[in-house]
C-alpha cells in the first residue's frame, strides 16, 4: 500500500463519526477503516481494496430487507432493495450473518452471529431481489432466527449492520399462492420482497398486488402495500394461509396457500 493510498484512510476515517458500545461518538483509524472493510470483504469471498474511499460517508441501511428460512432446503431466502447501488456495481456486496436459532418464546437476541455468505452485485446484469444463501446454522420448524446484514461497495467503504425482522423457521415462507375467482383477480404467487410493519411482506410475481401484515392482527391482500382501497381481503390470524374475507368492493373467496401454484 502506498502513501498515498493510505493518507486517503486517513482523510476518511478522520470524517466519519462512529459509535461505540455506549452510544458515544469516536472516530477510527484509517487503518481500523482498512481492516473493518476489506475483513468484511474477504468474509463474501471479495477481494482486498487498497485504496482508501473518495466519497466520505457510510453506505445508508437497507430499511427494507426480510429473510425467511426453509428447514426442506436449508437456505435462507434474503429480500431486499434492489435499487440500491451496490446491486449495479461490481465488487458491490449484501453481507449477511445469521444469528443460532433459539426458541420461538425469546424476544431478544445479541448475538453471535455467523456469517452466512454475501449476495454480489454486478454492473453488467445487476442483482435482483430476492436471492438465497445456505443457512449456516441448521434450520428447524418452530425455532426464531435472528439475521442482520451489511452494505459493501466497491470503492471499499461499509455500512453499518441492520437488521432484517427475526423469523420464525415453518411460519412465514418465501412463497404463497393466491387462489379464487377473484374480482379484481389478484390470483398468482407472491415472493418475499421486504419488511413492513415488522415482518416480512410478499409481493405478486406479476405486478400490482401485495400480502402484507398491519402490524396489528391482520394480514391483508390488496394492490397497494399497506393501503386496503377500494378492494381487499383480510386475515385476522398470525399466519397469512387460510380464506380471507371480503373488503370493500371485492368480490370472490381469496386463499393464501404454502408455496408456488402447482
Amino acid at each position: 500500500m502506498s502513501d498515498v493510498e493510505r493518507g486517503a484512510w486517513n482523510s476518511y476515517a478522520a470524517s466519519i463519526p462512529m459509535k461505540n458500545r455506549l452510544g458515544e461518538v469516536v472516530y477510527l483509524t484509517g487503518f481500523n477503516h482498512f481492516i473493518r472493510s476489506n475483513a468484511a470483504r474477504l468474509s463474501v469471498d471479495g477481494s482486498i481494496i487498497e485504496p482508501g474511499p473518495e466519497t466520505i460517508s457510510l453506505p445508508g441501511a437497507d430499511e427494507t430487507i426480510a429473510v425467511a428460512g426453509d428447514n426442506g432446503t436449508q437456505l435462507l431466502t434474503i429480500a431486499f432493495d434492489d435499487a440500491r447501488d451496490w446491486c449495479k456495481e461490481d465488487a458491490g456486496y449484501l453481507s449477511i450473518e445469521m444469528g443460532m436459532p433459539q426458541l420461538h418464546t425469546r424476544n431478544y437476541f445479541g448475538g453471535p452471529f455467523r456469517n452466512a455468505g454475501g449476495i454480489a452485485g454486478s454492473t453488467a446484469s445487476p442483482i435482483t431481489s430476492p436471492q438465497t444463501l445456505v443457512a449456516p446454522f441448521t434450520l428447524a420448524d418452530t425455532q426464531k432466527v435472528w439475521t442482520r446484514a451489511a452494505i459493501i461497495r466497491a470503492d471499499g467503504r461499509l455500512s453499518n449492520k441492520f437488521s432484517a425482522p427475526a423469523f420464525i423457521i415453518g411460519g412465514l415462507l418465501p412463497l404463497y399462492n393466491v387462489s379464487g375467482v377473484l374480482d379484481p383477480d389478484l390470483t398468482c404467487n407472491y415472493q418475499i420482497n421486504g419488511a413492513f410493519n415488522g415482518k416480512a411482506y410478499f409481493k405478486r410475481i406479476v405486478p400490482g398486488a401485495f400480502l402484507w401484515w398491519d402490524g396489528n392482527t391482520k394480514w391483508t391482500v390488496s394492490v397497494l402495500l399497506g393501503v386496503q382501497g377500494a378492494a381487499y381481503w383480510e386475515i385476522e390470524q398470525a399466519s397469512p394461509v387460510g380464506v380471507y374475507t371480503i373488503g370493500g368492493t371485492a368480490t370472490g373467496e381469496l386463499t393464501v396457500g404454502e408455496g408456488g401454484h402447482p
